[in-house]
């Protein structure tokens, strides 16, 4: 699974298997976590969005709780 650029499509996976996979690439990641507004979230943190930032060796990591009730 990779996307056109060569990088793993790392989407839907659980954080610390997206950073693992990553750094097996070779790649460098940056994780940024989103909440909502009110209350953080529990459980486990998944990779909801994924970009190449500007120096293009860092893959930055959005992320956030599985569970969200």
């Amino acid at each position: 699974m990779s996307q056109g650029d060569g990088f793993p499509d790392l989407l839907a996976n659980y954080l610390d298997d997206a950073v693992r996979l990553a750094t097996e690439f070779g790649i460098c990641t940056r994780v940024l976590i989103t909440t909502p507004p009110r209350e953080a979230s529990r459980g486990p943190l998944r990779v909801v969005r994924q970009r190449l930032v500007d120096d293009r060796q860092t893959l930055e990591l959005t992320v956030a709780a599985e569970n969200w009730t």
